[in-house]
């Protein structure tokens, strides 16, 4: 028999193998929640009394995990539980200030900055519009910026992308910061290597934004991947960003076909273009990631995007030399229909 937990002082009663969030919905008690694989920290409660299960702190901040706070879609009770909702988390209320459209499929969302709230470039945050929907977004800008940005997929009857379409002067409820992808001030001469797909570009840029900000002094390079080239939405800004930093290079992947002179001649045109740190290729992303020259076991690696392929990335950069306490991943889930 699963062990009895208490939330918010009341008694409720598992089934085996019933995970927290599960149990306590079951029984009309709804904890917001999203992607339900841990990734996007929705589920952030905090045990009173009792410990929870191990795979339950995967991911979560360690300042968060000594304030008692776990995952309640990945806790599946080894004994009593005393749980809360977390206070651990500030919850602001602020204003989309401007919505901006990157390409036909992602939009640049801004938001002012609430009063009190502090983040690293890289961390994500949730939103939550009226109705209570609530998303995870990854945060583009860096402190000390007028604006807090984001790149926002937009789905086809999407409850959350749809309304940002619209929503400039509408108030946000913003809830975090959450994650461990941010720069580190402390490293100025370490590599560092960051790969992302679709608006996984978006906490890669807020990494890149601090280290040449803070004067970072060790190669960067940022590989952006898509199966089509609109989906390298900020490939030309990129290419600015990458002609004022010389440490920093920039490549693309694309899966489509070449056209007008096939993938080596627009690439070689690219690279003398850009003195060789600019770069479009189209081959997949993770090859042209593993034929990096940069030392793996000296690295930093930021991984953002398509879960899958995040995962695949991890293990294999890892199986290069890469140690996995500097592999830092933000694997993002699709929304629910």
């Amino acid at each position: 028999m699963s062990p009895r937990v208490h939330f918010a002082g009341t008694p409720y009663d598992l089934l085996p193998e019933e995970t927290l969030l599960d149990g306590l919905a079951r029984q009309g008690v709804k904890i917001p929640s999203f992607c339900r694989t841990g990734a996007c920290q929705t589920c952030l409660v905090r045990a009173t009394s009792g410990s929870p299960p191990r795979e339950s702190l995967v991911g979560v901040a360690d300042a968060l995990v000594q304030r008692g706070c776990f995952l309640a879609c990945q806790c599946v009770p080894e004994g009593p539980l005393e749980v809360e909702f977390s206070d651990a988390i500030g919850t602001f209320t602020t204003r989309v200030a401007r919505v901006e459209g990157l390409s036909a499929q992602v939009m640049r969302v801004e938001l002012e900055v609430p009063e009190g709230f502090e983040y690293r470039a890289g961390q994500f945050v949730q939103l939550e519009r009226e109705g209570g929907v609530t998303r995870p977004y990854s945060m583009a800008s860096i402190p000390g910026s007028s604006r807090l940005e984001f790149h926002v997929q937009v789905h086809s009857g999407g409850v959350m992308s749809q309304w940002l379409r619209w929503a400039e002067k509408q108030p946000i409820t913003l809830r975090g910061p959450f994650g461990e992808c941010f720069y580190f001030e402390t490293e100025p001469e370490r590599p560092l290597l960051l790969a992302g797909t679709g608006t996984g570009l978006a906490p890669l840029l807020g990494v890149t934004r601090a280290a040449l900000a803070a004067g970072h002094r060790g190669p960067i390079h940022l590989y952006h991947g898509s199966s089509t080239r609109e989906g390298l939405y900020l490939f030309e800004a990129l290419r600015a960003l990458a002609a004022s930093a010389p440490q920093l290079r920039v490549f693309g992947s694309v899966l489509e076909a070449a056209s007008g002179g096939g993938a080596t001649q627009q690439r070689g045109a690219e690279k003398a273009a850009d003195e060789s740190r600019v770069e479009l290729h189209h081959v997949p992303l993770d090859k042209l990631i593993l034929a990096d020259t940069l030392d793996f076991f000296q690295c930093r690696v930021y991984l953002c995007g398509d879960p899958e392929l995040v995962q695949r990335l991890r293990k294999r950069i890892y199986l290069s030399g890469a140690p996995q306490g500097r592999i830092h991943c933000d694997p993002f889930v699709a929304p629910p229909s």
